[in-house]
Formats: C-alpha cells, sequence, structure tokens
C-alpha cells in the first residue's frame, strides 16, 4: 500500500524556462539542502574540515592564477 503512495506522488514537472526567464526567476529554494549540508560538516572530523578548507583555498589559488594567466597571454597576443 505504502508502494503505491510513493508511485502516485509523483514530482512535479517544471515548465521549461526561456533563456531569459532564467535570468529573471528564482528557483525554489531546496529546504532539505541546509540541514544536510549542516549534519555533513558536524559529523566531519575536524582533520578533514582543515584538509577541505585548504583544498577550497588551493582551489581558489588555482582558479585566479589561471585567470591572470589567460589574461596575459591574450593582452600579449593581442599586443
Amino acid at each position: 500500500m505504502q508502494n503505491k503512495n510513493k508511485l502516485d506522488e509523483k514530482p512535479k514537472k517544471k515548465p521549461r524556462k526561456t533563456i531569459l526567464g532564467a535570468f529573471f526567476t528564482r528557483e525554489e529554494p531546496d529546504k532539505e539542502y541546509l540541514p544536510e549540508l549542516k549534519d555533513q560538516w558536524a559529523s566531519m572530523e575536524k582533520g578533514k574540515r582543515v584538509k577541505f578548507i585548504i583544498g577550497a583555498i588551493v582551489g581558489l589559488v588555482i582558479f585566479i592564477a589561471a585567470l591572470v594567466l589567460a589574461y596575459m597571454v591574450i593582452s600579449r597576443i593581442i599586443s
């Protein structure tokens, strides 16, 4: 009986958005995301948290360095 109820509760289909509409409309917030994220963060050990933060910072530095390098290459090609 419960399986039949689950089948009846199909997720609602979202209407297709236009390209312009995608820029001006807001998505519905996911109410399960933030509590789940907080649970995952709380379950991480201190060492794993530090590795996560260091990895995020290193990734940001690499991304910024790639942008600067691309800018320098393009500016040298143009001049």
